[in-house]
């Protein structure tokens, strides 16, 4: 802000001016009638010293008075002991200081603080490759209770396949806040397919035929849904697959041969560790029209566990190319069809 200079202030500059250069015209001219002209120049340098003085004072902004006795008395003493110039250039360095402020250039960088993890990304990919790791990474590691409160709120941003693992291990927080945050959303995810099983139940106990068949196909992709996710562990985890594959061999009855019944009953057989069973199932589907890119992976886990490499290394090596170079099946298939 600009100091606000008080009515007068020009005048009284022109005449401390005026005494100044009144009082040296003795010392560097001759004949002007003063007898002593150091001590003519001394009687109007002082007064000319205190009018600069309290000029300048008044012209400064309050910040700059205080302390008002020193600042008066450091400006007299700079015009007085200083002859000659040490008024015109005063007035000419702090006038100019005071009304042409320096312009701040601007700074090539800004210094911004660390965001925060956001409670939604800004960005979600539909195919996350390092999002769920990092999260986990966050819940694992951050000592700020808050921020893994933030990690595990984005997992409902990723998929439930990706989500549940980060949230499973949330549950094991010492934080009471972040346990009972995954607990409550994995009972969430848990809680919306229960429902829907319930609801394909109730609309099968009236449906006749071919509607029966597609609730039964229906009720085993919730079924299998929950024992994919992970929702179901132990016990239940063999009463889910168990239902599972009831309601898929139920389809079966009614829609007949058909390879997406087959491809299911196909995984879930594999999941129950029926291995012969799960690759009578998958051949099946591929005879029916089911790719090799969905049905050759089973079948080179059916031979993995089996302990039968060649079949794994066939199996995967009979995929697409492009099939093979997207994840997550890029870097098994990497694996083995690279393999000496």
């Amino acid at each position: 802000m600009k100091p606000q200079a008080s009515i007068g202030v020009p005048a009284l500059v022109l005449s401390a001016l005026l005494l100044e250069f009144t009082g040296a015209i003795p010392l560097f001219a001759t004949g002007t009638g003063v007898s002593s002209p150091l001590l003519f120049y001394a009687s109007l340098h002082l007064p000319a010293a205190v009018i600069v003085a309290l000029t300048l004072f008044r012209l400064f902004p309050k910040t700059y008075q205080e302390p008002a006795p020193a600042t008066a008395v450091t400006l007299f003493a700079i015009a007085c002991f200083i002859p000659f110039l040490g008024i015109p250039g005063m007035l000419t360095g702090l006038v100019t200081g005071l009304y042409t402020p320096r312009k701040e250039r601007p700074e090539a960088f800004n210094t911004v603080s660390i965001p925060d993890l956001p409670y939604k990304p800004l960005n979600v990919n539909p195919h996350p490759l390092f999002g769920s790791s990092g999260l986990a990474g966050v819940i694992q590691n951050a000592p700020d209770p808050d921020k893994r409160v933030r990690a595990v709120m984005a997992t409902r941003q990723l998929r439930d396949k990706d989500a549940i693992p980060i949230l499973r291990i949330a549950l094991r927080d010492p934080v009471d806040d972040v346990r009972l945050l995954a607990y409550s959303l994995l009972d969430g995810k848990e809680q919306k397919i229960n429902e829907r099983i319930k609801q394909l139940s109730d609309e099968l106990e009236s449906a006749r035929e071919r509607i029966a068949g597609q609730l039964h196909e229906q009720l085993a992709a919730q079924y299998w849904e929950l024992a994919y996710l992970g929702l179901a562990t132990g016990d239940v985890l063999d009463h889910v697959l168990g239902e599972a594959l009831h309601h898929i061999e139920a389809a079966e009855r009614i829609l007949a041969d058909d390879a997406g019944l087959l491809f299911q009953k196909g995984r879930i057989l594999l999941r129950l560790h029926r291995l012969d069973e799960a690759e009578h199932a998958l051949l099946k589907a591929f005879a029916q029209g089911m790719s090799e890119v969905d049905v050759n992976p089973y079948l080179a886990e059916v031979a993995y566990l089996r302990r039968n490499w060649g079949q794994v290394r066939e199996f995967l090596s009979a995929l697409d190319p492009l099939a093979r170079s997207e994840p997550p099946i890029s870097l098994i298939a990497n694996y083995w069809t690279t393999a000496p």
